[in-house]
């Protein structure tokens, strides 16, 4: 714009529209932010605490492994992130200008996962700035580091790649790494990961035996039967409730007419849940009232793998088709 020149009252009112439009939207998308990073603390994911919480306090005793396991989307690493986050906020006396104590640990096993990948992993998540050195080396600095800012838990996530074709051959080194750290430093041991992950220790009864009295599997939601349905129900007002509190109107989840479509969706899974969600939200003008249709877009809007096919959609199906399906399972 040139010196002298003035906007003309409609360009100034659609400039004006289109800076609330933008602010409106990023509004929304905190909305949906917010309601996506809630925890729903349902019985199961209490129960999954709890075996965390256990597994956390037999640092320092034989034995002190505990295995969690479940499908993909159940809410395994979000029950380990829950506790974690928790733990540290109930410890602010951790953090000092010198060393900072680090009682829990978490990493990802690599799909290829080795001997000395592990001990790297290790030191990666404590922000070492050594990570090079043969497996001596780097043995003695992951017992240094947990003697010295105190780690009391080490979990590791994915555990099943060590059933992968690339890691056989050194899934034994592996396992036996973790053996020799649990002896040595004291620390309790948690693994996460898919059931199938459990064929691991086929083979390895000794460090087997150090996991078998803490097992532990979150499942999805299910309809199976009365109390099941229940559950759901529960889990699902919850949502309504956090909606509710964001100043969003919506037919109710926990609806007779909508319980049986979020669960046809997302086959139970918390993440797809989740998901479904946000897709709704993210496509929706939250400042009118939520319908079927509402989230009948959500749901086309995103891939979840339930083996209703690309042209069902629960969310205005009939309740015959509903049925059928759910009688399907």
């Amino acid at each position: 714009m040139t010196r002298g020149t003035t906007l003309s009252k409609k360009t100034r009112v659609e400039a004006l529209s289109q800076l609330f439009d933008s602010i409106t939207q990023t509004q929304e998308r905190e909305v949906t932010k917010r309601i996506q990073q809630s925890s729903i603390l349902y019985p199961k994911f209490k129960e999954a605490l709890t075996n965390i919480r256990y597994a956390h306090s037999m640092h320092g005793s034989e034995r002190a492994g505990m295995i969690l396991t479940g499908l993909t989307g159940v809410g395994k690493s979000r029950a380990v992130d829950t506790y974690i986050a928790a733990y540290y906020a109930s410890r602010p006396e951790l953090e000092t200008d010198q060393l900072t104590e680090l009682p829990i640990l978490k990493v990802r096993l690599s799909g290829r996962p080795t001997y000395n990948g592990l001990l790297q992993q290790i030191l990666m998540a404590a922000d070492h700035v050594k990570l090079s050195g043969n497996s001596t080396r780097l043995f003695g600095r992951v017992k240094k580091l947990v003697k010295e800012q105190n780690v009391q838990m080490l979990v590791i996530d994915e555990f099943q790649h060590l059933l992968s074709e690339q890691a056989r051959v050194s899934t034994r080194d592996v396992l036996n790494l973790l053996k020799t750290l649990m002896d040595d430093c004291k620390f309790s041991c948690l693994l996460t990961g898919l059931p199938e992950g459990l064929k691991t220790f086929v083979q390895h009864d000794e460090i087997r035996q150090r996991f078998a009295k803490n097992r532990f599997e979150l499942c999805p939601f299910s309809v199976a039967d009365k109390a099941s349905v229940s559950e759901l129900r529960d889990y699902l007002k919850a949502y309504d409730r956090r909606l509710e509190q964001e100043g969003i109107k919506s037919i109710a989840l926990s609806s007779e007419f909508m319980l049986p479509r979020v669960y046809l969706a997302t086959l139970g899974l918390p993440r797809a849940i989740s998901e479904l969600i946000s897709s709704t939200l993210d496509r929706t003008d939250i400042s009118s009232p939520l319908t079927k249709n509402n989230w009948a877009q959500g749901y086309e809007a995103i891939f979840l793998d339930n083996n209703l096919g690309e042209t069902f959609n629960p969310f205005v199906a009939k309740d015959e088709q509903v049925k059928h399906h759910l009688e399907a399972l």
